[in-house]
């Protein structure tokens, strides 16, 4: 039987991408590792993340940037390949600590805002790529680093925000491929729904300021219960 937090988790994730075009993962995935197991609770957030990165891409898909979005999904796909690999032998409570201290530094590098000029050109691209690939397999959140990288190259919003969801589906496939599907309750897949309904409707009101605040706030909270909960 899933979760109320697993539920509640997902349809905040959902609500906060809906508003802010960002948001899902990093919001829900600490919140499914603490629920359902780090090994369930990544896979349930790929795959998710997956379907709503399909979404997005498919009604923004001329504003994509192909080159772009190739130039990171070389080395985050073998990043996530190797990864994988790796994160399958791992005990559950190394993997769960480890997801929970990844998104908290995540969390951290995003709120400080950071810029760093000579992440702009193509080795900061396969440098970030690498990073973003990794992160996705051990916590589910691999948007940070492609995200600072966007910033950092001076991507306009308008061609970032779908750039970033075909780059992120393909590494979310290339994950689920090496780290198998997990078992997929219907009960999510309607959160996620509801979600974004409740979020398409806020956005007409909630300052972006607001929602960067609490999408943040809520994923610090999430990256802290699960370090707690596998430190015990």
């Amino acid at each position: 039987m899933t979760s109320v937090v697993a539920l509640l988790a997902v349809a905040a994730g959902a609500c906060a991408q809906a508003i802010s075009g960002i948001g899902f993962a990093l919001v829900c995935a600490p919140f499914l590792v603490a629920a359902e197991g780090s090994h369930q609770g990544v896979r349930l957030a790929i795959l998710l993340s997956a379907v709503l990165n399909a979404f997005m891409v498919v009604h923004a898909r001329r504003h994509v940037r192909v080159a772009d979005a190739a130039l990171l999904l070389a080395p985050a796909a073998l990043a996530t390949v190797l990864t994988a690999l790796v994160v399958r032998q791992l005990p559950e409570r190394t993997l769960a600590f480890m997801a929970g201290l990844v998104i908290v530094v995540a969390v951290a590098a995003l709120a400080s805002g950071v810029r760093v000029a000579r992440a702009r050109g193509r080795g900061g691209a396969m440098v970030a790529g690498a990073v973003s690939g990794s992160m996705n397999v051990v916590s589910g959140v691999g948007g940070p680093p492609v995200a600072l990288y966007a910033v950092n190259a001076g991507w306009p919003p308008r061609t970032a925000r779908p750039t970033l969801q075909a780059f992120f589906f393909c590494i979310n496939v290339v994950a689920l491929v090496g780290l198998g599907l997990p078992d997929i309750p219907p009960a999510l897949f309607a959160a996620m729904a509801a979600g974004w309904a409740i979020g398409t409707v806020l956005d007409r009101w909630v300052p972006d300021r607001f929602a960067t605040a609490a999408i943040l706030t809520l994923s610090a909270a999430g990256g802290v219960v699960t370090l707690v909960r596998a430190s015990t």
